[in-house]
């Protein structure tokens, strides 16, 4: 009965501060200001990244693997580089569950900073005009939830320095 209670203890404890942890998966202040703080130093990391994939075919076939399967790919790709364990130490360093994480999670907010200009280039437009921005745009940034846009817009101070860096 007593290992029951300290088990029972034990889980009670991690779930709750499981729900402390960041949810990197969508855009919150924590996850961001990790993503923040981190940036400048997983850049290498995240070239390596970028360099894996040469078309905008790959890129799109990628991101529509799941999770589990871009960490595989990735891990993969950057252990042939030899540079496996220095990514995931870098990436466990700054709290990311993955080097794929920190590339998802970066991937969502660049795409939501798109979309964010994007929304304001069709301010004071008419319909047509709209629409002719619409059809140029890539069907990912069209894509973006509000719920993204708006997170960038609320944070745009915080975010000013990424978001004149990604308007040039």
């Amino acid at each position: 009965m007593r290992l029951f209670i300290v088990i029972f203890f034990l889980m009670s404890c991690i779930s709750s501060y499981a729900q402390f942890l960041p949810d990197n998966k969508s855009l919150n202040t924590q996850s961001v200001d990790r993503w923040m703080k981190s940036a400048e130093a997983m850049a290498p990391v995240a070239e390596l990244m970028d360099s894996m994939l040469s078309s905008d075919e790959e890129i799109i076939k990628f991101d529509q693997l799941s999770a589990l399967e871009q960490d595989q790919e990735i891990q993969q790709f950057l252990t042939e580089q030899n540079q496996w364990d220095f990514a995931n130490a870098l990436a466990k360093k700054w709290g990311w569950k993955s080097p794929g994480e920190f590339r998802r999670l970066s991937t969502k907010l660049g795409n939501a900073i798109a979309a964010y200009f994007s929304k304001k280039d069709m301010e004071g437009l008419n319909e047509d005009q709209i629409n002719q921005l619409k059809a140029k745009l890539d069907p990912v940034i069209l894509a973006v939830p509000e719920s993204d846009v708006v997170f960038v817009q609320q944070h745009e101070k915080q975010l000013q320095a990424y978001i004149q860096a990604y308007g040039k």
